[in-house]
């Protein structure tokens, strides 16, 4: 491999994108639907 990285690196990265790839998402469906009205929990 080009990185060598240890486990738990390669599981903080892992879990690091994971959770900003989801802040985005909620961010847009909150500007999509949050205008409209409709609830988001």
């Amino acid at each position: 491999e080009a990185m060598r990285c240890t486990e738990e690196d390669k599981t903080s990265l892992g879990s690091y994108m994971l959770r900003e790839e989801a802040n985005h998402w909620w961010k847009n469906a909150r500007q999509r639907l949050g205008a409209g009205g409709v609830v988001i929990t």
